[in-house]
């Protein structure tokens, strides 16, 4: 059968496709449940209400719900390594492609860096006698070493950093209910959800300023996409990959602030303490503390474990697409792309250094930037998917052929788009986010710019559209 596959995809298709579907799964999963459900909840209750938080999160697991379905189409169709700076070079044009790499490049090693910086804070609050550099170099070579040998290995080592996460979540979740039930415990019920002011007691305003922490929190969704041109068999492993993804972070999410916000009064939570340590300690858990500082530690080591295998995988990519420098492109005997790995962790730690100056600034602003990368790259997936339909149907597709379609297609894609965009427009609504906003979205237009000019000047020219079969049989049956 007659297959056609793009050109610069093609050149990021060369990685050890060993990745089973658990280590997929915790790889994004894993990126996604971190210190923005642990840390970050606080800031979202207190400035948006009960009822302002769940439509908040929901908001924002409504956008990665539909992010996921676009992704999926892509996913399956073609499964590279890279994810959507691989997709937007082919699909949109090499200058978009450059940009959203670049850009999701950068978040990923900042978010990494603000894991490393968050696990080295918390193992200060265990060992305040230890400088906390120490534990900064020392989770640092962990990461280097975990990324650094077979891809499996890589996978699995997060596969275990996130099944203690998730112990650890489903512990609470089990308190938490029994505490509101009554099993055990006085019960609290859900009075807590509307005794001060209401359910909604801030209103509107309080809900546009916090969408954006909220989406956040759900940034990392898509880290398999750049596990996916490593996974093993991957047109029956990534659809799978998307449903767990989609219900596990609704468990973790969801299920966790209904029981937050039933036993904790919204007022009393804050961005720097977790309330999830608050819920242990009115249990009459008195290692409580003890407890939520591990869940913490390993939620942030996983998370910054999943970004930094995202991160490096990314590099790669750009450097086999001739967008950053070419020996990022090299791979070790085992097929592991070390350079790129190196790199990401030069990144990540010069960023812990930078955040170490002014804790508290730097890691606000990284979040508002982290999340305006986040939502722009969202977006762009329904930008791919819609011009991947396009091409594909153009050139004799059949949707018969697609293993996996994403439904309601075009609405779904469109909707993302507009919903991203509302994400953007709820920035200005928040003067803590606005410098994000006026740094970031000239950032987007500098890389564009710079990369249109220089491929004219290099007068280099790179084909697009070429994805459109992507390895799927053309004919119609």
């Amino acid at each position: 059968m007659d297959k056609i596959i793009g050109k610069e995809i093609e050149k990021t298709d060369n990685l050890n496709r060993a990745l089973k579907l658990p280590a997929i799964v915790m790889v994004s999963m894993g990126g996604t449940v971190g210190t923005g459900l642990f840390l970050g909840s606080g800031y979202v209750m207190q400035n948006a209400g009960p009822g302002g938080t769940l439509i908040a999160y929901l908001f924002g697991g409504v956008i990665m719900y539909l992010m996921m379905l676009c992704l999926g189409e892509l996913m399956v169709a073609k499964p590279v390594a890279g994810g959507v700076q691989a997709y937007a070079t082919e699909l949109v044009n090499p200058a978009m492609g450059f940009t959203v790499g670049w850009i999701k490049t950068l978040a990923y090693a900042l978010t990494a860096s603000a894991q490393l910086v968050a696990s080295s804070i918390i193992v200060s609050n265990i060992f305040p006698q230890v400088p906390s550099i120490y534990f900064i170099v020392a989770f640092i070579l962990l990461f280097i070493v975990m990324n650094m040998g077979p891809v499996d290995k890589a996978g699995n080592s997060g596969f275990v950093f996130s099944s203690i996460k998730f112990f650890l979540v489903i512990s609470f979740i089990i308190v938490g209910f029994a505490m509101i039930m009554g099993v055990g415990f006085k019960p609290t019920g859900f009075s807590n959800m509307v005794n001060d002011g209401g359910f909604f007691p801030i209103g509107i305003k309080g809900i546009v300023m916090t969408m954006m922490s909220a989406a956040f929190a759900f940034g990392g969704a898509d880290l398999c996409a750049s596990a996916a041109g490593e996974a093993e068999n991957p047109e029956k492993t990534l659809p799978k990959v998307i449903n767990w993804t989609i219900w596990g972070l609704i468990l973790c999410y969801i299920v966790s602030f209904v029981i937050l916000l039933a036993i904790l009064p919204w007022r009393t939570a804050s961005l720097n303490s977790s309330p999830f340590a608050d819920v242990f300690k009115l249990a009459g858990l008195h290692s409580g503390e003890l407890i939520v500082n591990v869940c913490v530690l390993t939620s942030a080591l996983s998370s910054g474990n999943a970004f930094v295998f995202a991160c490096t995988r990314s590099l790669w990519s750009m450097g086999s697409l001739g967008q950053a420098p070419a020996f990022l492109s090299k791979l070790s005997k085992k097929k592991v792309p070390i350079p790129a790995l190196l790199a990401t962790m030069l990144v990540a730690s010069l960023a812990v250094v930078s955040a170490f100056v002014a804790k508290d600034t730097v890691y606000l602003f990284l979040q508002s930037v982290i999340g305006i990368a986040n939502v722009f790259t969202y977006s762009l997936y329904g930008v791919c998917l819609m011009a991947f339909r396009k091409v594909y149907i153009k050139e004799g597709g059949s949707l018969g052929n697609l293993k996996y379609k994403t439904p309601f297609f075009p609405l779904t894609p469109i909707l993302l788009i507009f919903m991203c965009a509302i994400l953007f427009i709820g920035m200005f609504f928040d003067p803590s986010q606005k410098l994000a906003l006026m740094t970031g979205i000239p950032t987007l237009i500098l890389l564009y710019g710079f990369f249109t000019i220089y491929q004219r000047a290099a007068k280099k020219s790179m084909s697009t559209g070429n994805i459109a079969a992507a390895g799927i049989d053309q004919r119609r049956e």
